[in-house]
């Protein structure tokens, strides 16, 4: 297991220098452009969803590239998983940690040009936790971003993981369909069902309260939140693991 959480991690790792290069080298190209130019403002947005994306199409690569490669070489599925897992969460902690960097960088840069900053993952609790943020200080407010950021990708990550697990899983006839199904319930039906369920009144409205509630949305603490996309993130972990014990490997 240790030889083959060591290819695992090299590969990862491969992947992950490219990105945090790209990532810092954009950062650098639009502070630079605004330090220079006094009439262009530009900046860097979006910067930590790149990361969520990143986690959720690395897991789908390390399953469906290497799972048949480590039981081909007599890793058991059960080594496999926990290998994934914790490299998995190696890379959302690195991510986490991209997303803090330039984050600093954009908040040292807009004191001395103009706007650069960008929406991070931290900036979620900007969004949901506004009385978190009124009576907390920089440093616990910047932790705690830190560790939201991490929580988001290794969620992200796990969820892609799944996936693959799902159209390793599923029959051959039915992967085109799944391919086409996910973009629409993800990017489609989900927020649209969220639209409805926030305007719409009696129980379906009482869901998401509820939802939101377990978030710590409405108590404004970002630290349920946290706790709900663990144990969401295990759960998901879970059955992706028994997904893959009944995996047929061909």
């Amino acid at each position: 297991m240790k030889k083959f959480m060591k290819y695992q991690l090299r590969d990862m790792v491969i992947g992950y220098s490219i990105y945090a290069a790209v990532m810092i080298l954009l950062a650098a190209v639009v502070i630079s452009v605004s330090v220079t130019n006094d009439n262009v403002n530009l900046s860097l947005n979006g910067n930590g969803f790149s990361s969520v994306i990143f986690c959720f199409v690395c897991a789908i690569a390390m399953y469906k590239e290497q799972c048949q490669l480590a039981i081909q070489s007599s890793i058991s599925r059960k080594d496999f998983f926990r290998s994934s897992i914790f490299v998995i969460a190696i890379l959302s902690l690195l991510c986490a940690f991209v997303d803090l960097l330039l984050r600093g960088i954009s908040l040292s840069a807009a004191s001395f040009s103009a706007e650069t900053t960008g929406f991070d993952l931290s900036s979620f609790m900007f969004l949901f936790y506004p009385e978190f943020l009124e009576r907390s200080s920089d440093a616990i407010v910047t932790i705690t971003g830190f560790f939201m950021s991490f929580f988001i990708c290794m969620a992200s990550a796990v969820l892609g993981f799944l996936i693959a697990g799902i159209y390793c899983r599923i029959p051959k006839k039915f992967r085109t369909f799944y391919c086409i199904a996910l973009p629409i319930i993800f990017c489609g039906l989900t927020p649209a069902f969220s639209v409805i369920a926030i305007f719409s009144p009696g129980p379906v409205r009482n869901i998401m309260e509820f939802l939101l509630d377990l978030m710590g949305i409405t108590s404004g603490s970002p630290f349920c939140g946290m706790m709900t996309i663990t144990v969401i993130s295990l759960l998901m972990g879970l059955i992706c693991y028994r997904i893959l014990k009944k995996t047929e490997i061909v």
